[in-house]
């Protein structure tokens, strides 16, 4: 497989020097962190800490610390004084090089433009390097425009990602900024729209003075940013339809009615959409799709005829080839047996008039006829004779659908898998977990995880969209993971001016409490004011209405709540009580053992590291479905409530 890489830089015998001494900051001044991919389905990437430096606002690195983390060959020929890049050899140290990789820009340092001889695949390049402190340094954009190897960067969490498997882009003038503002916004209340224009306005314009009027500015002068669809096929320009938002949020206005995207369909795809390899096949996948999907009267899918693996896995009609379907050892007779047993429910269901009615009707009988938490296929297990995956529940589903005739298909994820339904004139999601409610397209958040699957899913059920970045095989999940694990952002004041904001009748007691969230989060490495936001939560801004738990008890998260009427854990101080609770985010957060004696009573119950993320809290998020609270957008709840404290 060609490998690729995006940012590099060199460190190799220095050169003749020219120009006057520019000032190199290290990239850890300004909070930058360096994250390195190397497989398709490696999305994260593994943290790495090479020397870096920032100068006038571009990253550069050693050639050999990166050469080392994505393996592509760096050679130096003394007796030319050239450097050879290959990005298809093994990376080989130099003799007497260090085994590991160290990261020796501690303090700033003069950097001097330098000309190095350069060759990739043998062809002479040109690009800038400096020499700082004898070794040399290439930009990180620079180097990956000519080597095609792809770079993402996170503006919320200033996270630098190499990904050696995909190619280079330029950033269009819709920014990575950009993108992160907009998915933000997708998950924030209007409340909190200040806060957010306020973080992003120098970021997203480029002028440290900028404000929100700023901000609005430059997303109305975007040209080509991506398309948003705010519900079934009604689409805008994402940049104007979120100009009107925050516009309408912070001056107490009505919305503007942004102008409707009316292009073809086929325009609609993101650009990036076929930079691959397979791009012949997606691309005449994504027209077949689009064409059954999102046609003005949807046609047939099984008319549909896909030819990529990765399209295939983004669809599909149950059969008796069906993987889903067909499990246990289902044989034809059995599938047989199963349309014979429902024939009648069948002949029911398409005999109601309205589609609402339909659903409804398919939910209540999947409900009556199976049981869940199994493997069992869902053409042997019906009449409850055994439990079916979540799965198979959706295949049955699927079938149902079909004799309905609701136009549908199967979108599948590593974990489960859910129904995609034309129901009233648009197409909406239903997921039997999540009970009998149709999720729009725009809120159901994707959460498959295998990247040629969501990229045809989400291209061609939300034309246009930059939620699947084709470059580093991300799925942006409509805001920024947050981690449990780290230093608080908010300060005891910003907490406690929050808590009388909201609550003017707050004891006093729990005012002088609120260091604690603090010194114990501290003590463990966990955020407490993330803590403190949850049991905002938990307790109902501490007023304890419908609250599960009693001031008197210590328990501001609700611990040990395990069903409706239980009392829950008691403590004898506060102090003791937010120590539990960060003892118990932590065992959620990561597999590092306690530095306090553990008191929280359910810390040997978690299965530790399940719930990196605040998101990952709710048990309807978590992808392994962990988590603290089974109640939908658990983490999104807590979060919304840390803008708040964040933005007094």
């Amino acid at each position: 497989m060609l490998k690729r890489l995006f940012c590099t830089a060199l460190s190799i015998a220095a050169l003749g020097c020219s120009a006057s001494a520019v000032n190199a900051l290290p990239a850890a001044t300004g909070g930058q962190t360096f994250y390195v991919s190397t497989t398709l389905s490696d999305a994260a990437g593994h943290f790495a800490d090479p020397t870096i430096y920032n100068i006038d606002g571009n990253t550069y690195f050693k050639l050999r610390d990166l050469g080392r983390l994505l393996d592509f060959g760096v050679t130096y020929d003394s007796a030319a004084n050239a450097v050879h890049i290959t990005p298809d050899d093994a990376y080989i140290p130099a003799s007497g090089e260090s085994s590991t990789i160290q990261n020796t820009a501690t303090a700033p340092a003069p950097a001097i433009v330098t000309r190095q001889t350069l060759y990739l695949n043998g062809s002479p390049i040109s690009p800038t390097v400096y020499n700082i402190k004898g070794n040399n340094y290439i930009g990180l954009r620079a180097l990956g425009n000519l080597v095609d190897f792809g770079v993402a960067y996170n503006y919320d969490n200033r996270r630098i990602t190499a990904y050696a498997a995909y190619p280079y882009a330029e950033e269009t003038t819709w920014s990575a900024a950009m993108n992160d503002l907009a998915n933000n916004l997708r998950v924030l209340p209007a409340s909190s729209f200040s806060a957010t224009a306020s973080r992003y306005a120098s970021v997203v314009t480029g002028d440290s003075t900028a404000d929100w009027r700023d901000l609005i500015s430059q997303l109305r002068a975007v040209k080509g940013a991506p398309l948003y669809a705010s519900s079934g096929n009604t689409l805008y320009r994402s940049n104007l339809y979120w100009a009107d938002k925050l516009t309408a949020a912070l001056t107490n206005s009505t919305a503007s009615a942004t102008p409707q995207y009316s292009g073809s369909l086929t325009a609609l795809a993101d650009s990036n959409l076929f930079d691959n390899p397979d791009k012949d096949m997606l691309q005449a996948d994504f027209q077949a799709m689009a064409n059954a999907y999102l046609g003005t009267k949807p046609t047939s899918l099984s008319s549909v005829t896909v030819a990529n693996g990765y399209s295939r896995d983004a669809r599909s009609r149950p059969s008796l080839t069906d993987t889903f379907t067909l499990t246990d050892g289902v044989t034809a007779s059995d599938y047989t047996a199963a349309k014979q047993y429902f024939s009648t429910e069948m002949a029911k269901l398409s005999a109601l008039t309205t589609d609402d009615e339909r659903v409804a009707y398919i939910y209540q009988l999947l409900q009556r006829e199976f049981r869940t938490g199994g493997s069992a296929s869902w053409a042997k297990a019906y009449n409850k004779n055994g439990s079916v995956s979540a799965r198979s529940l959706a295949a049955a589903a699927d079938w149902m659908f079909s004799e309905a005739g609701i136009p549908a298909f199967l979108a599948r994820s590593w974990s489960t898998a859910w129904n995609i339904v034309y129901v009233n004139g648009q197409w909406a999601v239903f997921d039997f977990t999540k009970g009998n409610k149709l999720h729009s397209l725009d809120d159901y958040r994707f959460i498959d995880l295998n990247p040629g699957s969501t990229l045809l899913l989400t291209q061609v059920m939300r034309p246009g969209a930059s939620y699947y970045n084709v470059r580093t095989a991300t799925v942006d999940k409509y805001f920024t993971y947050t981690n449990i694990s780290g230093t608080a952002q908010a300060t005891a004041q910003q907490m406690q001016t929050y808590i009388k904001k909201v609550n003017p009748n707050v004891p006093q007691s729990v005012i002088d409490m609120i260091p604690y969230y603090l010194s114990e989060g501290q003590a463990e490495g966990i955020r407490g004011d993330i803590a403190f936001a949850q049991s905002c939560l938990e307790t109902g801004n501490f007023t304890f209405k419908d609250s599960a738990v009693k001031l008197e008890q210590n328990n501001f998260c609700g611990l040990g709540v395990l069903d409706n009427g239980m009392l829950g854990a008691s403590f004898d101080t506060p102090q003791l009580g937010i120590r539990a609770q960060v003892q118990h985010l932590k065992a959620y957060a990561n597999k590092s053992p306690l530095n306090n004696p553990v008191i929280d009573p359910r810390f040997s119950l978690v299965t530790r590291g399940a719930a990196p993320t605040v998101q990952y809290l709710g048990m309807q998020e978590n992808p392994q479905g962990y988590g603290w609270a089974a109640g939908a957008d658990y983490g999104v709840k807590i979060l919304n409530i840390l803008e708040n404290i964040l933005a007094c």
